[in-house]
C-alpha cells in the first residue's frame, strides 16, 4: 500500500485493522528524517492517546515535549510532531507549515471539510507536503467524498478500502462472533469498511418478505416459553402488545393486540389478561406513563419489567430486532387488522447533527408495533416455560 501512495491518501479500514499504528509509524519516521508533522484528531481523548505513544517511541531523541498551547514534540533531528484537535473553536494549525499532515479517525471529525480546506490543507503549501486521512467509515460524509476522490483520475489522490479480515492477527472466529451479534449494515461499516448510508429505512426488502411467513396467531401451549413486549399509549399513540413464542429458534409472533382511547384501568386489565393467558414475561415501555401504571400492571401480573427509553436504549432495542430479522431468528404474521408490516417498512434511521443515529417513525406515523416487538425480542433469552392454570393448580 505505501508503495502506491500519492501526495494525498485516504484509508478506509475496519476496526482493529491497525490504521493508527500505521499513521504513528509514518509520523515517527518523518520526524526522525527532520520533517515537520501535523497530527489531527476529532477530540482530545484520541489526541492524547496518539501523543503518549509517539512520545514514548521517540523518547531518546526528543528535546522538547510541550503541552501548551498545544501538544508538540521537537527532536534533535529538527523534526517535530504537533498535535491538534478538530474540536478547537479556532481553525487548527492555521499559519503552520508541515511536510506531512495526518488526520486520524477523519470520518468522525464534524468540521473536517472546513478544517481541511481553510486551515489544514494550506499548511502543506510551503513544503509541497502530503496528507493521510484514515478512519473507519461513518456514513457518506466528507471523509467518503475524499475517499471517492482517491478512486478517481486525480493523479495526486489515492484511496484504499481495507476490511478487518486483512489483518492477519485478528482471528476469523472473532469476526464470525461479531457478525452474529451485529446488524448487517453495522458489520459492513465497522468491519468491512464499507460506506453505509445511515439515513433511510431500517427494515428492508427481502428481510421483511422472509420474516412474514406465519399465517396468524397461535394459542398458548403447555411447556412453551413466551415473552411479551408492551408499548403503552400516551396522548395520541396506541397501546400495542406483542407476544412471542421463543421455545425454539426461530421465535414466532403468536399474539398481538392494539387499541387506544380506554382508561388506564381498562388498559391495565386488558394487558394483564393477555400476559396471564400466555404466562408471559413482559417488558413494558414505562417512559411516558411512569411507574404507577407499571406497578398497577404488576399487581395483576407480577412478571413485568419496566423499560425506560433513552436514545441509547431505543437504539439497542431496534438493532437487536434488526439482527433477529436479518439472521432469520424471528417469524411474523400480519393480517388486515394489524399495522406491523407497514410500521416496519416505514421505520427510519436519521443521523442527528451530533452524529448519532436516531430511530423513529416518519412524522405523523406511529412506531408502537415496532417498539412492542423490539421490547419482546429484548427478553427472548429469559422467558420461562408456560404452564396453564389447570396444570399449576394440580401440582400444588
Amino acid at each position: 500500500m505505501l508503495s502506491e501512495a500519492k501526495r494525498y491518501n485516504v484509508l478506509a479500514c475496519g476496526r482493529r485493522w491497525g490504521k493508527t499504528t500505521l499513521l504513528e509509524d509514518l509520523a515517527v519516521n518523518a520526524a526522525i528524517d527532520g520533517k515537520r508533522v501535523g497530527w489531527f484528531a476529532p477530540n482530545y481523548a484520541l489526541l492524547d492517546e496518539a501523543y503518549g505513544r509517539i512520545r514514548k517511541t521517540l523518547d531518546d531523541v526528543v528535546t522538547t515535549a510541550a503541552q501548551s498551547p498545544h501538544p508538540r514534540l521537537e527532536l534533535v533531528t529538527r523534526g517535530a510532531v504537533e498535535f491538534w484537535t478538530l474540536e478547537d473553536p479556532y481553525k487548527p494549525a492555521r499559519g503552520r507549515a508541515y511536510h506531512l499532515v495526518i488526520v486520524d479517525e477523519a470520518a468522525f471529525a464534524k468540521r473536517l471539510e472546513v478544517a481541511w480546506e481553510e486551515s489544514i490543507g494550506p499548511t502543506l503549501t510551503d513544503y509541497q507536503g502530503g496528507a493521510w486521512f484514515a478512519s473507519t467509515p461513518k456514513g457518506r460524509n466528507y471523509f467518503h467524498r475524499l475517499w471517492v476522490r482517491g478512486q478517481g483520475e486525480d493523479p495526486e489522490w489515492r484511496s484504499w478500502q481495507m476490511p478487518t479480515s486483512t489483518n492477519p492477527y485478528i482471528a476469523p472466529e472473532e469476526l464470525d462472533a461479531r457478525r452474529r451479534t451485529m446488524t448487517r449494515a453495522a458489520y459492513r461499516q465497522e468491519y468491512e469498511a464499507e460506506f453505509e448510508d445511515a439515513d433511510g429505512n431500517v427494515f428492508r426488502g427481502q428481510v421483511l418478505e422472509d420474516a412474514f411467513a406465519l399465517s396468524g396467531p397461535e394459542e398458548p401451549q403447555d411447556g412453551r416459553r413466551y415473552v411479551a413486549g408492551v408499548d403503552l399509549a400516551r396522548t395520541q399513540d396506541f397501546t400495542d402488545v406483542r407476544i412471542l413464542d421463543v421455545t425454539d429458534e426461530p421465535g414466532r409472533l403468536v399474539y398481538h393486540d392494539r387499541w387506544r382511547g380506554d382508561t388506564w384501568a381498562v388498559t391495565v386489565d386488558r394487558v394483564a389478561g393477555a400476559l396471564e393467558r400466555y404466562r408471559a414475561l413482559a417488558r413494558v415501555d414505562a417512559t411516558g406513563v411512569g411507574d404507577p401504571i407499571v406497578e398497577a400492571l404488576r399487581r395483576k401480573w407480577p412478571r413485568v419489567e419496566a423499560v425506560k427509553f433513552t436514545t441509547q436504549v431505543k437504539s439497542e432495542l431496534v438493532e437487536r430486532l434488526v439482527v433477529a430479522l436479518e439472521q432469520g431468528r424471528l417469524l411474523l404474521y400480519d393480517d388486515e387488522r394489524d399495522v406491523l408490516k407497514a410500521e416496519l417498512q416505514a421505520f427510519r434511521a436519521e443521523t442527528t447533527p451530533s452524529g448519532h443515529v436516531r430511530y423513529a417513525a416518519p412524522e405523523g406515523l406511529h412506531d408502537d408495533a415496532v417498539m412492542a416487538l423490539a421490547l419482546a425480542v429484548g427478553g427472548m433469552s429469559r422467558a420461562a416455560p408456560y404452564q396453564s392454570l389447570h396444570v399449576r393448580s394440580t401440582r400444588r
